[in-house]
C-alpha cells in the first residue's frame, strides 16, 4: 500500500445531489450488485438494504459502472443521481458462494511493487499471491496487500519486508462474480423449510425489517422475463399478508425492435392486472442503457415527493431526465405521437416520446384496455388505491386487541376521516369512512369482526383535451367597421 503523506482530489462525474425523503412510495428493488466490494460480501445476499444516498449504495451494496452485469444500479443511478429521491431497498441475488468463475493463476507484472488487475467482480478473500514459480502462497497482509481502486479492480501491492520484495513478477489467481449465472429463479427466490427468504420473496419481510412499506417493486432487466413479472405481479397484490403494492416491469427490447411489436410482447410476458405497469422502450441517461423501469419508479417516487408523500400524480408526460429511447442495443428510437399513442400507450404500456424534452407518455397499467375502471386502469389511481389502504393498515394495526367498544369504534372513524379530510380537495375529490349497522351484524360482532367502509374518489389523469376553432367573417367585419 502507497505511503500516504500528500494531498490529494478525487473528481465525480455528477453534480452532488441532496435527495428529498419519502416514507410512501419507496421503490423495493430486486437484482444484482458488486458486493464484492465490501468487507463482508456474503451480508450483502437476500436481504432488503435500506440506502438513502449513493455514498450509502456504494458502501451498502458496491458501485459500478456496469449497469448490465450489476442491475441495482441502474436504479442507483435514476433514483440518486437523476431524480435525487430516497430512501430505496435493496435485494442482491448475486451470490458470491453461487454465482462465481474461477480464474487461473497467471503471472503479472509489478510497477514500483505493484499491479492492478483490470477485471471486475474479484473476490477479495479468493486471490492467491505466490512468487512465479512457487508453490507456496505468499501472505496477505504480510506479504502482500491488497485494496480495489475507484473503478473496481483489484490493486495488489508488495510489503518492503516481505517474501515478495523486490519482485517484479508475481503469480496470482483468484474467484471472480459472475453475474451471468443469475437466472430468474434466482430472481424469483422463495422460501425454505426454516423461513429463510430470498428474491423476490424477501420482500415480504422488509417492512418487518426496515419498518418501510415497499409502495413499488422492480426488477429492471430481469422483469423483462414472463416468470419474473409473473412473480412480481402477484408479489405486489399483497406484502407480508399486509400491504398492497405495485410492480413496474419491463418489456423486452431486444426482439421487440418496434412500436407495431409492443402489444404482443406484452401479451407474451403476462401482466394484464392492476398490479403492475409495463414499460417500453430502454432510456439513454446520460449515456447509459437503463431499464425503463428504473426510470419510472424513480420518476414516480420523486411525483409521490412533490405531492407530499401522496402518491397522486401521474407519470404521464413528466420529465423522464433521459437523452434517448432506446434498444438494448443503444440503438435510438424516434416516435411520434400516433406511433406512442395507438401502438404502445394505447395497449396499456408506458412509453418515452419527446416533445419539448424527453417525458414519460401514458397513463395506463396493464390491465387496460381490457378494464377500463379508473381504479384499475391508471397507474396513479392504484398507487392512490394502495396508498389509501396502506395507511389505514399501517395506522390501525395498533387497534387490534383493544376493547371493542363504541369509544374504539368512533376513534377510528373520527381519525381516519380527518386523515382523509386533509388530502381534500387537493389531493381526492372526496372521501369518508363510515362504520354501518348493515356491515356489522350481531354474528360477526360476537366475533369480534369490525368491518369499516370507505367511499373516495380520487382525480383522473387528463387523458385527452379537444377544442373547437372557427373563423368567424363577423369578428374581421365588427374590427373593421364596428367602430362606426
Amino acid at each position: 500500500m502507497a505511503y500516504k503523506h500528500n494531498i490529494v482530489t478525487n473528481r465525480d462525474t455528477a453534480m452532488p445531489t441532496n435527495a428529498d425523503v419519502s416514507g410512501f412510495g419507496i421503490q423495493v428493488v430486486v437484482g444484482t450488485a458488486p458486493v464484492n466490494l465490501l468487507d463482508d460480501p456474503s451480508s450483502a445476499v437476500n436481504t432488503p438494504i435500506l440506502v438513502s444516498s449513493r455514498a450509502e449504495a456504494k458502501a451498502k451494496i458496491g458501485d459500478s459502472t456496469d449497469f448490465a452485469s450489476y442491475t441495482l444500479m441502474q436504479s442507483v443511478y435514476a433514483s440518486f443521481r437523476k431524480f435525487a429521491v430516497a430512501p430505496l431497498v435493496f435485494i442482491n441475488v448475486l451470490d458470491p458462494a453461487k454465482h462465481k468463475a474461477t480464474v487461473a493463476s497467471s503471472t503479472v507484472a509489478l510497477t514500483n511493487g505493484s499491479a492492478t488487475i483490470e477485471v471486475q467482480g474479484i473476490l477479495k478473500a479468493s486471490v492467491v499471491v505466490s512468487a512465479v514459480g512457487s508453490s507456496t502462497a505468499a501472505i496477505v497482509d504480510v506479504d502482500y496487500v491488497l485494496d480495489f481502486d475507484a473503478n473496481g479492480n483489484l490493486v495488489i501491492a508488495v510489503t518492503p519486508d516481505g517474501a515478495l520484495s523486490g519482485a517484479t513478477q508475481i503469480s496470482v489467481g483468484y474467484n471472480k462474480l459472475d453475474p451471468s449465472a443469475v437466472t430468474d429463479s434466482d430472481i424469483i427466490g422463495g422460501t425454505d423449510a426454516q423461513g429463510n427468504r430470498k428474491g423476490i420473496d424477501v420482500i415480504d419481510i422488509v417492512y418487518n425489517k426496515l419498518q418501510v412499506i415497499p409502495s413499488m417493486i422492480l426488477a429492471p432487466d430481469f422483469s423483462a422475463s414472463p416468470t419474473v413479472a409473473a412473480a412480481l405481479e402477484a408479489k405486489a397484490e399483497l406484502i407480508g399478508s399486509l400491504f398492497n403494492s405495485h410492480a413496474i416491469v419491463d418489456i423486452e427490447t431486444t426482439t421487440t425492435k418496434t412500436w407495431t411489436q409492443v402489444e404482443a410482447a406484452k401479451q407474451a410476458l403476462g401482466v394484464s392486472t392492476r398490479w403492475a405497469t409495463a414499460v417500453w422502450p430502454k432510456a439513454n441517461m446520460d449515456g447509459n442503457i437503463i431499464a425503463g423501469s428504473a426510470v419510472i419508479g424513480a420518476l414516480l417516487q420523486s411525483r409521490c415527493i412533490a405531492n407530499n408523500d401522496v402518491p397522486c400524480d401521474s407519470q404521464d408526460n413528466k420529465d423522464a431526465k433521459i437523452n434517448a429511447a432506446v434498444l438494448a442495443d443503444g440503438t435510438e428510437l424516434q416516435m411520434i405521437l400516433e406511433d406512442a399513442n395507438d401502438y404502445v400507450v394505447a395497449k396499456g404500456v408506458v412509453t418515452f416520446l419527446y416533445y419539448g424534452g424527453w417525458k414519460a407518455w401514458g397513463s395506463n397499467c396493464c390491465a387496460y384496455p381490457a378494464s377500463t375502471e379508473p381504479n384499475n386502469r391508471f397507474t396513479k389511481c392504484v398507487l392512490m388505491n394502495n396508498y389509501l389502504e396502506n395507511r389505514f393498515k399501517a395506522e390501525y394495526l395498533t387497534h387490534i386487541g383493544n376493547n371493542g367498544n363504541r369509544k374504539e369504534m368512533e376513534s377510528i372513524v373520527t381519525n381516519y376521516n380527518m386523515d382523509l379530510n386533509a388530502l381534500v380537495p387537493d389531493k381526492l375529490a372526496g372521501a369518508e369512512v363510515l362504520f354501518l349497522r348493515e356491515d356489522n351484524p350481531d354474528s360477526e360482532i360476537i366475533e369480534g369482526h369490525w368491518k369499516f367502509r370507505t367511499r373516495y374518489a380520487d382525480y383522473l389523469p387528463t387523458e385527452y383535451i379537444e377544442n373547437d376553432f372557427t373563423w368567424d367573417s363577423s369578428i374581421l367585419t365588427e374590427a373593421l367597421f364596428g367602430g362606426e
